[in-house]
């Protein structure tokens, strides 16, 4: 079956393709991709499955740090469920924008999970400013953008107990990402047929030729999903009630 097409210049089929469920695309990625897109089903469900214990526990100190935390570690899942339906409509940049902020999410997750003083910024031939993260991130501090996060998780990863190749994984996945958020050759790419008329497609699309980069976006996903429970886990571990008070003569925040 071909797949559908619209007239752009017709407003009523542009409402009619606003709504559009993208049934065309969703059934060819589920006949060329059903076992992987089980299988993720699968490794999230264990995921959300793990969402219940951190949310007791996090309400149960209901403190600003956990309150933090809960939020960054259920957008990564909410993240991960909508990249993927995005991507089931053959939309990869879009997909891969917000798996961009998966990574961000699962950064800022570790960062926020101490009450210790950590490195924010860096500038040359300075001392590092350090704070307590959650902090500056509740306060909405620039510094604490989560463009920043991955290298600022790197800057602070044996204080975290963060192996330097978990931070390694997630650098590579926030430049492979990067890609797919921003204006380029790779969203180009993929808005055509990677064959035949070369066809620009205006909504969704399921195209053959990039069936391998399709099981390749969904074996990372799953590969992500199989990692995620130990991290969950260990993030519960760490939603106690807040630290004792510090000095201010301790305090090594200098903003």
């Amino acid at each position: 079956m071909p797949p559908p097409t619209i007239d752009p210049t017709d407003p009523k089929a542009l409402m009619q393709e606003l709504f559009s469920d993208e049934r065309w695309p969703k059934d060819r990625f589920a006949e060329h991709l059903g076992q992987p897109l089980l299988d993720l089903c699968e490794a999230l469900a264990t995921c959300f499955r793990l969402m219940g214990p951190l949310n007791e526990a996090a309400t149960r100190v209901e403190t600003k740090r956990n309150l933090l935390v809960g939020a960054f570690v259920f957008g990564v899942l909410d993240d991960l469920v909508i990249s993927t339906k995005l991507l089931l409509t053959g939309k990869l940049p879009a997909a891969g924008n917000l798996m961009r902020q998966v990574v961000e999410g699962i950064a800022m997750s570790i960062l926020c999970s101490t009450d210790e003083l950590l490195i924010i910024d860096t500038k040359s031939k300075q001392p590092p400013v350090m704070a307590r993260y959650w902090e500056k991130v509740w306060d909405e501090d620039e510094r604490t953008q989560g463009y920043r996060a991955v290298g600022q998780l790197g800057l602070n990863a044996v204080k975290l107990g963060v192996t330097a190749d978990a931070v390694a994984q997630l650098r590579r996945a926030k430049k492979h990402y990067n890609a797919f958020s921003h204006c380029g050759t790779t969203t180009i790419t993929h808005r055509v047929e990677l064959h035949g008329a070369r066809v620009f497609h205006l909504g969704g699309h399921f195209d053959e030729a990039k069936l391998k980069l399709y099981r390749e976006e969904l074996d990372s996903r799953i590969r992500l999903c199989q990692v995620l429970p130990a991290l969950m886990e260990r993030l519960t571990a760490t939603l106690t009630p807040p630290a004792a008070p510090v000095a201010p003569a301790q305090r090594a925040d200098s903003a």
